[in-house]
């Protein structure tokens, strides 16, 4: 779908001015956090102590953490079982050069911010020209939404996702245009691949509309084949990320997942921007935080409200590009509507026309917020200017210059009062940097698996406690099983093996890593004792007696509890993962050589 003699990859010209914008645009976005520190966010307690927790046990030799050894005081939590690890992976590396704590998750955004302006060049960039493109890149990596995420949030796992959409576009596209080519369905399961393990609130709402865009998207001549096409990457995403998805999935029923909706104001339904339209009477949200977001969702009613005036009154031959392939001559029309309707459909989700939608289904109870779909519009918002560009460019070259002035003024307006938008959100940012030096120190100097005994502390960073000998860390109560009802924080710091009296007596660690504990017990009674290990119970943890595997038990607090027979016995505790994590590990390995063999056989042949 480029032009005659484009490549779908920017050349050497328009390459140059993509870093220099890209970098501008990184530095920007991320200026007050280089120049102050990390930001204090709704999410920055959980942001440090899962990047202290995912950094220390993978340099420790555990390539994928999912259980947090350090929280809950020692007792661990199922975090990253359920949590995708994409925006914990993504700080490895700037860890891995020595940057502290907190400049990792600030390095990190920067990464996801340029990601995100290169998959909006790639994807403008086969429907308007470079310079198009470039302000289509340069207006979504500086979105006010993306900015809030960053600075307010503190929501690093929807960052990752939002900047993995324009690339599944671009995947799409690409298998759409090249029909005869296999690599086009690989870049579309990497890269929807990568939402999976980014976000799943957005990932469940991307894909109700991403399935709408092959067949509008789709040539009518080739609608069969580029479903079943996309169909496989979609499919081949699900099935390599299958070792995070398919347990996070099905093993919620380990889990206090309700927790997720607890509160009447963590159901989306009840976070509407925009409510009494039906009836008439509309009443903007004055809930404390979405009524910062108000503004935001104005300029994408205003831009999405005049796009479709401009659909409705240009004929289809007004807006074709003289320079598109002859076999697809009205396939930047076609997405453009799509992103109006999808534009459309997302800004009602946030208004009671489509917001009694969350009763009916549960699924999208787990979004929690209804300005979740402004992911979506923060993507397809650049876009639609960019159209605006390019039919002002067209009317342009077309010698009607008069006309042409309308959609570059729009352009203007739409960005200019976008970017005022971003600054104020950046002249508002709160920095707490001695909090952010504090935690890196105290985290750096806890050892494994010693936990603070001196009492009192002090509450830090909402849910950590800072003790004189140490900080402790607690952790989300969604991820631990339903068995456990230990209250946090405890009152004293529990040893590591107890029998259920509290005596340590005849009870030796010999080892207590990550994912592994192990203990010798005497047993002088002449009946089975219990020895309860300072170790939330999961169902993936398990515990051999001797050798002989025996099944995990719990106490009544929801401790792991193991029951010795009388005499001296040896205990090995490994978390060593449930069923459907095993399942989902071999679907990953299957699917990957199932694609390298497809792949070895197609070149063949």
């Amino acid at each position: 779908m480029t032009a005659p003699g484009h490549s779908f990859l920017p050349r050497w010209g328009s390459i140059i001015a993509m870093i220099l914008i890209g970098l501008g645009c990184i530095l920007w976005v991320i200026g007050p956090m280089v120049t102050e520190g990390y930001p204090s966010t709704h999410s920055t307690h959980f942001n440090l102590s899962w990047s202290f927790q995912y950094q220390r046990q993978f340099f420790s030799g555990q390539f994928y953490p999912r259980w947090l050894e350090f929280s809950n005081f020692g007792y661990g939590n199922a975090t990253f079982a359920f949590y995708p690890p994409m925006c914990m992976v993504a700080t490895l590396p700037f860890r891995a050069l020595g940057l502290g704590i907190g400049s990792a998750l600030v390095a990190s955004m920067g990464l996801a911010t340029g990601i995100l302006g290169l998959g909006l060049y790639l994807y403008a960039r086969l429907f308007f020209p470079a310079w198009i493109g470039l302000g289509v890149m340069g207006m979504g990596m500086v979105s006010p939404y993306f900015l809030i995420d960053m600075y307010q949030r503190g929501a690093i796992g929807e960052v990752w996702a939002i900047a993995t959409i324009p690339w599944i576009f671009w995947g799409t596209q690409l298998v759409i245009t090249f029909r005869d080519k296999l690599w086009p369905i690989g870049v579309l399961a990497l890269t929807y691949g990568v939402l999976v393990l980014s976000h799943p609130p957005t990932l469940l709402l991307f894909t109700l509309v991403w399935i709408f865009y092959p067949p509008i998207l789709a040539p009518p001549a080739f609608l069969k084949s580029t479903l079943s096409r996309c169909c496989a990457g979609a499919a081949l995403a699900l099935g390599w990320t299958a070792f995070y998805l398919w347990p996070a999935a099905l093993d919620q029923r380990f889990i206090q997942v309700e927790f997720v909706n607890a509160m009447d104001e963590y159901q989306p339904q009840n976070r509407l921007m925009v409510q009494g339209l039906l009836q008439g009477r509309p009443q903007v949200t004055t809930h404390w935080f979405d009524i910062g977001l108000t503004g935001i969702w104005w300029v994408m009613v205003g831009t999405f409200a005049l796009a479709s005036l401009l659909a409705v009154l240009l004929r289809p031959s007004q807006v074709q590009s003289p320079e598109r392939l002859p076999r697809e001559p009205l396939a930047e029309r076609r997405a453009y509507l799509y992103w109006l309707g999808v534009g459309a459909i997302a800004l009602l989700m946030m208004t009671d026309i489509l917001g009694w939608s969350y009763r009916l289904a549960l699924p999208l109870q787990r979004i929690q917020f209804s300005w979740r779909w402004m992911g979506i519009t923060t993507i397809l918002l650049p876009l639609v200017v960019g159209y605006f560009l390019n039919l002002g460019r067209q009317w342009f070259l077309a010698g009607s210059w008069w006309l042409a002035g309308f959609p570059m003024l729009l352009c203007l307006t739409i960005v200019g009062i976008s970017a005022w938008q971003g600054s104020q959100i950046l002249q508002q940012v709160v920095v707490v940097p001695n909090e952010i030096k504090t935690f890196e120190n105290l985290a750096a100097a806890k050892i494994f698996p010693n936990e603070p005994q001196k009492r009192p502390g002090t509450p830090f960073i909402y849910w950590h406690w800072i003790f004189p000998d140490g900080l402790a860390l607690v952790d989300v109560p969604e991820y631990r099983a339903r068995e456990v009802v230990k209250w946090m924080p405890p009152l004293e710091t529990d040893p590591l093996v107890a029998w259920v009296s509290g005596s340590e007596a005849n009870l030796k660690v010999e080892a207590w890593t990550f994912g592994h504990r192990r203990f010798t017990a005497t047993n002088t009674a002449e009946n089975p004792q219990a020895v309860v290990l300072r170790t939330f119970y999961y169902p993936a943890w398990r515990v051999r007696l001797d050798g002989r595997w025996l099944p995990t038990d719990h106490d009544a607090e929801g401790a792991i509890m193991v029951a010795i027979p009388p005499g001296t016995h040896g205990v090995d505790v490994d978390y060593l993962g449930t069923a459907t994590d095993w399942i989902g590990r071999l679907a990953s390995v299957l699917t990957v050589i199932g694609s390298l063999w497809a792949w070895h056989r197609f070149k063949q042949g």
